[in-house]
């Protein structure tokens, strides 16, 4: 254990884990001036090596201590930092630049800034930037905006930093900072300027805040602005809500402001009673879907503070969405903390419809930890309405890592449309994970007429994450599948896959043999790319072997053609290798188009 004087005289090249671990014993006002001190007489040339040691560090001063030794170390040599922290291995080197560019922007800002601008990674470079508008906010704010404006042109994202700045800017002068906000362009930086600019008006005199927003000519950033407002100051401040919103004449305008009031966290600050007499006020002054919606936000909060006489006050409501949202709402907030009793509480409703929305709206609170009670309620429950609802959401993550045990479970479900719908879920999983296998298990256990639909889902899903893999297993299909279901299949998959990657796509289809799954495959091509490429649309849908879905496709890619070069539309019509009766129409779309 050093000492205070022993710690200013140890030569800072023995620096070591040791020495930084001995701190954690210390009280924090010691361990802070023994920091202090040791930072005050370490060499230059030994920067290096006590940071080495401070990274390895996991006590609770390495952050403290680290930036510290990066003050001292810029103030010196920042050239040096960095040639130190170029040296680092790279999963080390982002936190370290954070480091040097925060202390070197407080030391020499246009150095630090010159010295950003060169950076390649560009978070790094972001950050960097960043810190340097920051440190010199308060003294330069019109440097500091020009610095954030060139970190937007350079594709930096700037809306938080420009709010910083105005908000500090205000502190100095506001009207200055506010006119100068107003004058910037518009777009989501001019909002976030003008929040910073009023950040500290609307602590202090929201009302007043709020007015000379009203003040100003209406444009987007206004409008914006002002919702900004009312999120961040009615939620606050209720009683000051309640008065802003009866000052309102125009119905749209209090409208607007409710939406943006949030009642279903009042529980924390309110009593029961309390939260009342804001459902009393919610009826006064909202209306229609405003007003159904905000008092399912109350009851929320009513379930917090008592659940049982939120309980009664929900059930006592009359019928309606506002008694819907409140309903689901209520187990929704339950099921957070009684999973079994918001079950019974769905289960309790006397309307079906009532009983499907309340599971519905408790569906991911019930199932995101895949809770084993949960699993055996939903399993041992003669409700049909319940297995219908939750358990195609119980294994859908439960069969990402064990598919053997969500399909167990899902087979063992006694209503034959849960099971059902359970299974299919399991099996769009499974058949990504183990594909062979999963085509063994539908032809020997799946229905026939069944098939059909759990291959649908199964690449329907697979081939939105990855479209190459899918396709590898379209030929593969299991011989139970017949050849209009394949053809179905082939079209799904593709019509994905051209989504994702068009080139690829037409390359597979390219290779496909003539006959209907092909057709289904170039039909998805052709529906996707004709609106912006009518003329390979065209020559695609003319390749197709089913004669009406080559009719439709062609005319499909006709009616975009002609939109934009008909004349190469009519020469393309002509040479096309197609009977002359299927001319004859398209001849007709090109003659209507061109003589409207």
């Amino acid at each position: 254990m050093y000492t205070l004087t022993e710690t200013a005289t140890v030569n800072t090249t023995e620096a070591s884990l040791t020495w930084l671990s001995a701190l954690d014993d210390r009280e924090p006002l010691d361990r802070l001036t023994i920091i202090l001190e040791r930072m005050k007489n370490v060499e230059a040339e030994d920067f290096g090596t006590l940071m080495t040691a401070i990274q390895e560090h996991s006590g609770s001063m390495r952050w403290t201590t680290q930036r510290l030794l990066a003050t001292k170390w810029v103030a010196t040599n920042p050239q040096g930092m960095q040639a130190y922290i170029e040296a680092q291995p790279l999963d080390k080197q982002r936190s370290l630049y954070s480091l040097l560019y925060s202390a070197w922007a407080q030391e020499a800002p246009m150095a630090a800034y010159a010295s950003a601008l060169q950076v390649t990674d560009q978070r790094t470079q972001q950050n960097a930037m960043q810190s340097v508008a920051q440190a010199i906010a308060e003294d330069d704010p019109q440097r500091a905006i020009e610095i954030a404006q060139e970190m937007s042109a350079i594709g930096h994202r700037a809306d938080w930093v420009m709010r910083n700045i105005y908000q500090r800017w205000a502190n100095q002068d506001p009207a200055a900072a506010r006119a100068s906000a107003l004058s910037l362009e518009d777009g989501p930086e001019k909002v976030q300027a003008l929040s910073g600019a009023l950040q500290n008006w609307i602590q202090e005199d929201p009302i007043a805040a709020l007015d000379w927003l009203d003040s100003q000519p209406m444009d987007s950033t206004i409008y914006n602005s002002r919702k900004q407002v009312f999120s961040n100051l009615l939620n606050r401040d209720f009683d000051t809500a309640k008065a802003f919103i009866a000052s309102k004449t125009d119905p749209l305008e209090r409208r607007e402001v409710l939406r943006h009031v949030s009642l279903n966290n009042l529980g924390w600050r309110k009593s029961y009673d309390e939260i009342l007499e804001i459902y009393d006020w919610v009826g006064e002054v909202a209306t229609g879907q405003t007003y159904d919606s905000k008092v399912g936000d109350v009851i929320r909060s009513l379930a917090q503070v008592d659940p049982a006489r939120a309980e009664a006050f929900v059930l006592d409501l009359p019928a309606g969405n506002a008694r819907m949202n409140a309903l689901s709402n209520y187990a929704r907030q339950l099921a957070e903390h009684d999973p079994a009793s918001a079950i019974n509480f769905a289960l309790s409703m006397g309307y079906e419809d009532e009983k499907q929305r309340v599971l519905r709206g408790m569906g991911w609170q019930l199932t995101r930890y895949g809770s084993e009670n949960i699993r055996s309620l939903i399993a041992s429950s003669e409700d049909s309405t319940l297995q219908r609802q939750l358990a195609s959401q119980v294994v859908n993550d439960w069969s990402k890592y064990d598919q053997a045990g969500a399909l167990a479970w899902a087979e063992s479900l006694s209503d034959d449309q849960a099971r059902s719908m359970a299974v299919q879920n399991v099996y769009a999983n499974w058949m990504q994970a183990a594909p062979q296998q999963a085509f063994t298990y539908l032809k020997n256990s799946v229905e026939q007429s069944k098939q059909r639909n759990y291959l649908r889902s199964g690449f329907q899903q697979w081939s939105r994450e990855d479209p190459a893999e899918a396709i590898t297993w379209l030929s593969q299909l299991p011989n139970t599948i017949d050849e209009n279901a394949s053809a179905d299949l082939y079209g799904s998959v593709a019509n994905n896959y051209v989504q994702h990657d068009p080139m690829a796509a037409s390359e597979w289809i390219s290779t496909l043999e003539e006959g209907p799954a092909r057709d289904r495959s170039v039909s998805s091509l052709v529906q996707s790319i004709s609106r912006n490429d009518p003329e390979a649309g065209f020559i695609w849908a003319a390749t197709l072997s089913d004669p009406e879905i080559r009719k439709n496709d062609l005319s499909r890619s006709l009616r975009e053609w002609v939109k934009i070069d008909p004349s190469a539309a009519m020469e393309a019509v002509k040479d096309a290798a197609i009977e002359a009766s299927e001319k004859e129409p398209l001849l007709n779309i090109i003659e209507t188009a061109q003589n409207n």
